[in-house]
């Protein structure tokens, strides 16, 4: 037996699809998209239908039709602040 314990991954329902018109309205997948995919990917219960669908905006990704929006940039903790010739910071948090 084993002890590992399983983490259920809930979609919301319609999550799927918003993703998808989502993706060819604005041309581009954000981070929370690719979260919602993720999920989906890992849902065993997935209808052929939704599994074909990711695939096409994969496929679309691939071919550089969906963009994706990289993720935002975090500064680790204990970061030093780079400065730049002249004294002016470069760190967008000091700004």
């Amino acid at each position: 037996m084993s002890n590992r314990s399983t983490k259920s991954t809930m979609l919301i329902p319609g999550a799927i699809g918003e993703i998808l018109v989502s993706a060819r309205t604005t041309g581009k997948l954000t981070v929370l998209d690719r979260h919602g995919l993720k999920a989906a990917i890992l849902d065993e219960s997935l209808s052929e239908e939704e599994q074909r669908s990711i695939d096409r905006l994969l496929r679309a990704v691939v071919k550089g039709r969906i963009a994706v929006d990289p993720p935002p940039k975090t500064r680790p903790p204990g970061a030093a602040d780079e400065l730049i010739p002249g004294g002016e910071s470069t760190s967008p948090w000091l700004s």
